[in-house]
């Protein structure tokens, strides 16, 4: 071979690494970044950077549990020099670029986990599960736990709180200390409500409190929970940001929970698998299993939310999205661009009398000024309403709480089996001077008959709220797809039939669809590109 012809090969090759390497970094690091210009950098909140990941072209979820040769390496498991149990780990120092690797075990890990440390968008801290031979994942039970001693929470109740917690020290300082830039995968974690008990960090048994979660962040920027089993708990996942006279410092923020399988959490109807309050978050390719005594699936009183290509099953609610309850003020003042919430290639399987599908607003009667603002944009989603089948029972999909809150609705595909009716729209109670019922405004979707503009379980009341675009909605008395896939059924009007987004979310393409065949004892998460092979898109959010 010629030293030009050479030359052109090695020229072409270097091209294709270049690219493979600038594709390859979308999944592996926080969908939204804050700048990192010192070791407080979690204290400042620039303006909102673009959602990066919304055009990112890899399909991998996380990046394999491997030191990052940039801080410590420490290994807990049963080999030589590696730590045998949890309590081992130094979790009070970790800094950034440490990496706590946990190596599979047949037998659990009981312990808990305490992150507070500082971490950098080059360097995070991260604790991963090493898996099994067959991809098992690393299981981390609160039950009979054992705590780090002398390991300094911010206050017993803190303790009592969580398996991982996401927080300050105890020792650090009340105002300014927030954790950073912290990554947790890989693992398998459960067991945490108030029947099970642990030894604490002072050598004494607790108990867990009554409203607590598998994992609880208190205070963070820049989170990622990634291809994480999380079951068993009061809450699976839990975020807060309260105002407290800390600033921004008790805001959680940039959030990131993807590919994770989340079920069974709950006690009853006020725990839920996920219950998060934080500024910018991100949901993507999880797996929302049944909740347990009548959770919703994903309750946000978020600001800046991105729910797009999970797989979400029953609950009281699939998405129960409603105002901020502990942080009101600020984010009002602080955050009105935020205020849209963007709702995209979701799959929703859900038991109709159960609860309504999708509630946007508020719910607490008396405080309706501050639910939930903004525009919720629905599209490409496919829902599939089981229920009862009698004349008065059916399937509520949006509960929009006052005219105050307004639904862009488009390429969704809405279907039940024979006989199961579906309601567009139910209402709620509010407070006089308030109109219940929102702005509903549709464009093209399949709505399988038979349906109402109004919840047939509400029939004998009206909704008040306007709606227009009903002329656009097509109907048949075919399900059009398969009911395990969801896959659309050849030939059917939902092949090529998606419109042109709005251009207001254009910064939201629909480049994914979520996972669909489903092992539950090892599930597997990576993002599926969404191959469109004909005209358009086709409706919902599964391409055939």
């Amino acid at each position: 071979m010629s030293l030009f012809r050479r030359f052109v090969v090695l020229l072409f090759i270097s091209i294709q690494l270049i690219a493979f390497q600038n594709c390859s970094s979308g999944f592996q690091t926080q969908t939204r970044i804050l700048s990192d210009s010192s070791s407080n950098s979690g204290l400042s909140d620039p303006a909102m950077t673009p959602d990066s990941s919304s055009t990112a072209t890899d399909t991998k979820l996380v990046d394999a549990c491997l030191p990052s040769n940039k801080g410590v390496d420490y290994q807990v498991g049963s080999g030589a020099n590696q730590l045998a149990t949890l309590d081992l780990v130094p979790w009070g120092s970790l800094k950034a670029g440490d990496t706590v690797r946990i190596f599979y075990s047949s037998t659990p890990y009981r312990g808990h986990i305490l992150l507070a440390a500082q971490g950098t968008a080059n360097a995070p801290v991260r604790v991963c599960g090493v898996k099994g031979p067959n991809g098992e994942r690393p299981i981390i039970s609160g039950q009979n736990a054992v705590v780090r001693r002398g390991l300094v929470y911010a206050g017993d109740l803190q303790e009592t709180r969580a398996i991982v917690l996401i927080d300050r020290l105890g020792s650090q300082d009340w105002g300014t200390a927030f954790p950073t830039y912290i990554q947790v995968d890989g693992l398998d974690i459960r067991q945490a409500t108030a029947s099970y008990s642990f030894t604490n960090s002072k050598g004494v048994t607790s108990t867990y409190s009554s409203f607590g979660a598998c994992i609880w962040i208190e205070r963070g920027a820049n989170i990622t929970l990634a291809d994480n089993i999380v079951s068993d708990c009061t809450n699976g996942i839990f975020s807060r940001s309260v105002e407290i006279g800390a600033g921004i410092a008790t805001i959680t923020r940039d959030i990131r929970v993807a590919g994770n399988y989340i079920y069974n959490n709950g006690v009853d109807g006020y725990e839920h698998n996920l219950y998060m309050q934080s500024l910018r978050i991100t949901y993507e390719f999880n797996r929302i299993g049944p909740s347990r005594n009548g959770g919703a699936a994903l309750k946000d009183r978020s600001v800046g939310a991105i729910i797009r290509y999970n797989y979400i099953q029953d609950g009281s609610r699939a998405l129960d999205l409603v105002e901020p309850e502990d942080w009101t003020e600020t984010a009002a003042a602080n955050y009105p661009a935020l205020a849209d919430t963007f709702v995209y290639g979701n799959v929703i399987n859900k038991n109709g009398d159960l609860g309504s599908f999708i509630h946007y607003g508020g719910d607490h009667p008396g405080s309706e000024a501050n639910f939930r603002p903004g525009k919720l944009y629905f599209y490409n989603n496919t829902i599939y309403a089981t229920g009862s089948t009698g004349d008065y029972d059916g399937a509520m999909i949006f509960q929009l709480s006052t005219t105050k809150q307004v639904a862009e609705i488009w390429n969704n595909v809405i279907t039940s089996p024979q006989r199961v009716r579906i309601g567009l729209r139910a209402t709620q109670e509010v407070d006089a001077g308030w109109t219940a019922g929102g702005d509903t405004r549709l464009g093209k979707n399949y709505i399988k008959d038979i349906w109402s503009t109004v919840g047939y379980t509400y029939s004998y009341a009206t909704n008040p709220g306007p709606i227009s675009g009903v002329a656009n909605i097509i109907s048949s008395a075919a399900v059009l797809l398969d009911t395990t896939s969801f896959v659309p059924d050849a030939g059917s009007v939902l092949i090529d039939g998606s419109t042109a987004n709005l251009d207001a979310v254009s910064a939201h393409p629909v480049l994914y669809q979520p996972v669909t065949s489903f092992t539950e004892a090892r599930p597997t998460f990576g993002p599926i590109v969404r191959k469109v092979s004909g005209s358009a898109m086709d409706l919902g959010a599964i391409e055939r």
